[in-house]
C-alpha cells in the first residue's frame, strides 16, 4: 500500500509540475510522498528490525529513485503537452489515480478481515477534506483540469467507502456487545432463580424436619 501511494504521488507530482497547476497542488503530492517514505522507513525499522545503516541506505535509494523518475516523467509530460499528444498526457495524468486507488485495496482487505477500520476518523475526514478542497481549487484555474481532478475524486470516493465501513463495523460491534450483555443478564437471572428455588427447597426440608422432630417429642 505504501509503495503504491509513494509511486502514485511521485507520478502526480510530476504531472502537476508539467501542467503548471497551482503551487499548493504542486507541493501537496511531494509532501505526501515524503510522509509515505517516512512510513516505509518506519516499517523497516520497527517491524523488520533493520539496522540504522540499512534504513539510511534505503532512504537515500528511495530519494534518488524518486528524484530521477520525477524529473524524467515531468519532462516527458511537458514534451507530450508541447507536441499536443493528448492521449499520452491523459494516460500519465490518470496513472497516479490508478496507483493510489489500488493502494487502498490492501486496507479494504484488512478491514473486512478484521471487521474493523484502524484508520482514525480524524485522518479520514482530513484526507477527504483535502481531496474536496483540492478539486474545488482546480475550478479557479483558467480551465478546469478534469484529468487532475480524477486523482482527488478517487481519494474522496475511497475515503467515503472507508468511513461507511467504519460506521458499519461500529454498529455491528454495538449490536454484538448488546446481545452478549443480554445473554449474560439472562444467565444471571436464571442463576439467581435457581439459587432461590434451591434455598426454598432447603428451607422447606428444614421446616419439615423440625415439625417431625416436634411431633416425636410430643408423642414421647
Amino acid at each position: 500500500m505504501l509503495y503504491l501511494w509513494f509511486i502514485g504521488n511521485m507520478l502526480y507530482g510530476a504531472y502537476a509540475v508539467a501542467d503548471k497547476l497551482y503551487i499548493g497542488l504542486i507541493i501537496q503530492p511531494q509532501l505526501f510522498a515524503l510522509f509515505t517514505m517516512v512510513n516505509i522507513l518506519q516499517v523497516y525499522w520497527y517491524r523488520y528490525k533493520w539496522s540504522i545503516y540499512a534504513v539510511a541506505f534505503s532512504c537515500v535509494l528511495l530519494c534518488i529513485s524518486y528524484t530521477g523518475l520525477h524529473i524524467g516523467i515531468w519532462k516527458g509530460i511537458e514534451h507530450a503537452i508541447d507536441k499536443q499528444q493528448d492521449s499520452a498526457v491523459t494516460f500519465l495524468g490518470v496513472l497516479p489515480a490508478i496507483f493510489i486507488a489500488v493502494g487502498f485495496f490492501p486496507e479494504f482487505y484488512v478491514c473486512i478481515k478484521k471487521k474493523y477500520v484502524e484508520m482514525s476518523s480524524f485522518f479520514i475526514l482530513l484526507d477527504t477534506s483535502g481531496g474536496v478542497f483540492s478539486t474545488i481549487s482546480l475550478a479557479f484555474d483558467h480551465t478546469f483540469d478534469y484529468v487532475a481532478s480524477i486523482t482527488y475524486l478517487i481519494v474522496v470516493l475511497l475515503d467515503v467507502v472507508l468511513a461507511i465501513m467504519k460506521l458499519y463495523f461500529y454498529i455491528q460491534r454495538k449490536k454484538n456487545n448488546h446481545g452478549s450483555t443480554s445473554i449474560e443478564d439472562t444467565r444471571d437471572s436464571d442463576s439467581q432463580q435457581n439459587s432461590f428455588m434451591v434455598s426454598s427447597k432447603a428451607g422447606t426440608s428444614a421446616g419439615s424436619s423440625r415439625d417431625l422432630h416436634n411431633d416425636l417429642e410430643i408423642k414421647t
